[in-house]
């Protein structure tokens, strides 16, 4: 099609061509998706197994002196530790891969110190009505409790640097506060084994010991084995057994300090 304007001093012919194909407009989100690429909405979600970036490297801009940078590792709700709590007691599915979503230490503090006072108490209770029963005057021994916050704390602390240190060492990219996280909440499965020691049958106090042997252990080699797992060498044939009997060692020193109860004469 062709269109002409007329001028005393000049002419102007402008052709169009009816034929040329007129521009298209693509959705470029919907094109990325169909590509297996994440849409806007989802674009939060960290890789699997992955620590949140600037989670437990510069804690963003912030300084680990300023409160903004421990503030972030407490933006949970119940609902968020109870849901890992659950993860850890029955390790069915990914803990990290909720925890690394939003990392946090409130459950990693507060569920070691409850089971610290759990023990205490449900120890004590049961010391005193078997001494009761024997006829004999009952004491607390205060000293348990400070037994227990020493051992319990440090083996979360200790431990859970050691692992962090050695998976660092070999390459595989772990978190502090994931290590933590994972020793603090294997201690959850303890306060409802605390609770039901209290009965004074001593195979039903073993028993309850394996379950929480089992249930918390299974749940820390489940998780370490996550963490070694980023790296290519074979680390998670030497570190998972000595883990196993750190663990196992604990448990030992649970049975015969916490659910064991005697008459002392």
């Amino acid at each position: 099609m062709s269109h002409e304007q007329s001028n005393p001093n000049y002419n102007i012919v402008v052709d169009v061509d009816d034929d040329e194909p007129t521009l298209e407009f693509q959705d470029f989100a919907t094109t990325n998706a169909q590509q297996g690429r994440m849409a806007p909405g989802n674009a939060s979600a960290p890789p699997p197994y992955q620590p949140p970036s600037g989670a437990d490297a510069a804690g963003g801009s912030h300084s680990m002196w300023q409160a903004e940078y421990w503030a972030q590792y407490f933006n949970v709700d119940s609902q968020d530790v109870v849901q890992r709590t659950y993860l850890a007691v029955v390790p069915k599915d990914s803990f990290l891969d909720v925890y690394n979503a939003n990392p946090d230490l409130w459950g990693t503090f507060w569920i070691p110190t409850s089971v610290i006072f759990a023990m205490f108490v449900t120890a004590s209770l049961s010391q005193g009505i078997t001494e009761a029963l024997a006829g004999h005057p009952h004491e607390y021994d205060f000293t348990m409790l400070t037994f227990a916050v020493f051992t319990i704390y440090m083996y979360v602390l200790v431990v859970g640097a050691a692992v962090y240190g050695a998976t660092k060492y070999f390459g595989s990219h772990p978190g502090l506060m994931e290590c933590f996280s994972v020793y603090g909440y294997a201690m959850a499965v303890w306060i409802p084994v605390s609770v039901l020691c209290v009965l004074p049958f001593n195979w039903f106090r073993w028993a309850m010991v394996a379950v929480g042997f089992a249930s918390s252990g299974f749940f820390i080699m489940r998780s370490v084995n996550q963490i070694v797992s980023r790296s290519n060498g074979s680390l998670h044939k030497a570190i998972i057994p000595l883990l196993l009997v750190a663990h196992a060692l604990l448990v030992v020193v649970f049975k015969f300090k916490f659910f064991s109860y005697s008459v002392s004469t």
